[in-house]
């Protein structure tokens, strides 16, 4: 339902109760238990059905599922951050790799450079970091969806946060094509008019291979269908919904509470 385990959810119950008086003896009653407004809240990322839904499945109004996210999310990302932090630290060991993916997002008044020419939709370009395993352990800002990959990995802050795992020292960090030029570990690209040397076309082979894992992050983090779906919120909120979101998933495929 929420993408997580009982346990997990329980241990973000049990900080989220830490936090927050959420019955205080005084005044209106919350409209739901604390426990039920963090499924709500997980079970609304995780499937991202409209609110008036989400309304009708736990049994209150559209308004209390827009205040528990408003209220929920920042706190589910500020107890996850240490964790989050913690996992991304022990990437940084050996090589990574990076692609990026557009989140659709719809028409938007007054916002340009949204349409993906290459996916053919408004979207943000989200720049995912992954281990060789398949794991996801970062994200960049997110850029507008006409960016280019090459771009976006520098624009999203990817870059710097990376830089010393591609320098010539560095563990490296592996792309694809699109990231030719940027100093990462790519295959190569068949020269005009001729043929890539036996040797060209086995290291591209093994890159390929190789890159596969970062496709199964992005799946996996695409799995909170907020991601994948159609985001419907404001744009503002977007970035702080990507980090909540990104942190979940680095907390669920860890398997266990933090």
């Amino acid at each position: 339902m929420t993408g997580l385990s009982r346990e997990q959810v329980d241990r973000l119950y049990a900080e989220l109760d830490l936090i927050l008086d959420w019955q205080a003896p005084l005044g209106r009653p919350k409209a739901l238990p604390l426990y039920t407004a963090l499924v709500m809240v997980l079970f609304q990322l995780r499937h991202n059905l409209p609110e008036d839904v989400c309304a009708e499945v736990f049994g209150c109004a559209t308004a209390t599922v827009w205040r528990y996210q408003e209220q929920l999310e920042p706190l589910i990302d500020a107890i996850l951050d240490e964790f989050a932090a913690r996992v991304t630290a022990r990437a940084r060991s050996g090589a990574v790799l990076v692609d990026g993916f557009v989140a659709p997002v719809g028409e938007r008044a007054n916002a340009t450079g949204l349409f993906s020419d290459k996916k053919h939709m408004p979207g943000q370009n989200v720049q995912v970091v992954a281990t060789l395993t398949g794991r996801v352990v970062d994200v960049g800002e997110p850029c507008p969806g006409a960016r280019h990959d090459s771009k976006a990995f520098v624009d999203s802050g990817t870059a710097t946060r990376w830089a010393s795992h591609y320098a010539p020292d560095g563990p490296g960090v592996i792309g694809d094509k699109g990231y030719q030029g940027t100093g990462l570990t790519t295959p190569y690209k068949k020269p005009p008019g001729r043929d890539l040397t036996d040797v060209r076309r086995a290291c591209n082979t093994a890159i390929n291979r190789t890159r596969a894992a970062v496709e199964r992050a992005i799946a996996h983090l695409k799995n909170w269908k907020i991601l994948k779906t159609g985001y419907r919120r404001s744009l503002h909120d977007f970035p702080r919904v990507l980090r909540t979101v990104t942190k979940l998933e680095i907390y669920r495929a860890a398997g266990e509470p933090f």
